[in-house]
Order: C-alpha cells, then sequence, then structure tokens
C-alpha cells in the first residue's frame, strides 16, 4: 500500500512539473508573439485632437505612441536638432538637422514640433496655424552635442527651463512636409529571440521530466539484466 503511494506521489510530481514547464514555455511564447506584434505597423486609428490624446505636464501613456494628432498652435521659439534619424517622404533613411519648434496651445500648454529640415534659416515665430502629425515619445538617447538654441535629442525636458509652459511629453513630426511621420516600431528583436529562447528551454525541460520514470525503468531492466 506504501509502495503505491509512493508511486502515486511521484507520478503527481511529475505532472505538476512536466505542466509548470509547459505553462511557463507557454507564457514565454504569448510574450514573444505580443512583442513581434508590436514590431509591425499597426492599423492607423482616427486622428485625435492632441489634448485627447496626451495631457501636459504628465508622461507619455503608451496608448497615445504614434497616435495621429492634430491641435492649433502658435510657434513661440525654434531650435535646431542636429544629426537626427529621419525618414523622407519618399522612404530615404538619413541624418539630418532638423527645425523644431516649440508650439504653444491654449492654457499655458506646449508642445515641441519638428517641423522639417534645417537649410540654414528659421520660420518667424508668433504664427497661428493648425498642425497635424504623428506623436513620438521623447528621444532618450542624445544624437548630438547641446549648444544655445540646439538640442541635443528631441525631449521637452530641455527646453521646460527657459520655456514657462506646461509641457506634454514627447513630440510631433508635422505632416505635409519633406519629412514622413512613420509608425515607430519596436526594436526587441533581441528581446523576442530570447523570449523564443526561453520557451525552448522550458519545454526542453519537461520533456526531461516527463522522460523520468522511463529512464528510471530503462536502468533498472538494465541493472537486472545484469
Amino acid at each position: 500500500m506504501r509502495k503505491n503511494l509512493k508511486k502515486l506521489a511521484f507520478g503527481f510530481l511529475i505532472v505538476l512539473a512536466t505542466s509548470t514547464c509547459f505553462e511557463l514555455g507557454l507564457w514565454q511564447l504569448h510574450r514573444a508573439q505580443g512583442m513581434a506584434k508590436f514590431q509591425k505597423p499597426q492599423p492607423e486609428r482616427s486622428v485625435v485632437e492632441l489634448s485627447k490624446a496626451a495631457s501636459a505636464g504628465s508622461n507619455l501613456r503608451n496608448t497615445a505612441f504614434n497616435r495621429l494628432v492634430t491641435f492649433e498652435a502658435s510657434f513661440e521659439k525654434n531650435y535646431i536638432a542636429p544629426n537626427q534619424p529621419i525618414t523622407l517622404t519618399d522612404g530615404t533613411k538619413s541624418r539630418k538637422d532638423l527645425i523644431v519648434s516649440l508650439a504653444r496651445l491654449t492654457d499655458n500648454r506646449a508642445v515641441l514640433v519638428v517641423r522639417g529640415l534645417y537649410t540654414g534659416s528659421l520660420p518667424k515665430v508668433g504664427e497661428v496655424s493648425r498642425v497635424n502629425g504623428r506623436l513620438y515619445p521623447r528621444q532618450n538617447i542624445d544624437q548630438s552635442e547641446g549648444s544655445l538654441g540646439k538640442l541635443s535629442r528631441l525631449d521637452p525636458a530641455l527646453v521646460a527651463g527657459d520655456s514657462g509652459f506646461s509641457l506634454f511629453d514627447g513630440y510631433v513630426i508635422a505632416k505635409g512636409g519633406e519629412l514622413a511621420a512613420p509608425q515607430l516600431l519596436s526594436q526587441g528583436g533581441a528581446f523576442y529571440w530570447q523570449h523564443i529562447a526561453y520557451v525552448i528551454t522550458w519545454w526542453f525541460m519537461g520533456l526531461l521530466i516527463l522522460s523520468f520514470p522511463f529512464y528510471n525503468r530503462f536502468r533498472d531492466a538494465k541493472v537486472k539484466g545484469e
């Protein structure tokens, strides 16, 4: 009786451990699939007012990334953002110096707007216009050296000290010029394969555990044969 109970308990542990390994592998597979999804362009959502997609003074929500937005604003100050990675409307990828303006909305709010390529002159300030573009998260890595009137990266934190406005997180690339405003895709390719490696590891461990009783039987049979 006791021997049968030990066998039953052993079998239960084998099933439990194998199931756990299978579930962990399945979890990693779902994470890999979710990551792969965000490495591809997503269906475009409808254009919304900037204030409905994001809030000034708050971190940009994940749902606001890549959102097409529209807003009316006056351009209060211009900056140059050197050596920025860009995509032109013809699909060409390059690095160029960009014109970035601080656009003031109502209620003392403002957002950084990439308006086009810098070719030696800056647009006039004080102009009021309707901006249509795509909203991106702020850059965390410097693309160049910053100086007076030049931004090392597209980040509203760099202009917070001299603007006096409540700033929206991230920046907008205005549509209608020579710059394209493509969806920003996830660059997590290495992490995708890391998740796939975990899937293989967990499922391989499950197979090893599942084969353990058969190995014991084979070993015992071999010993008896000798």
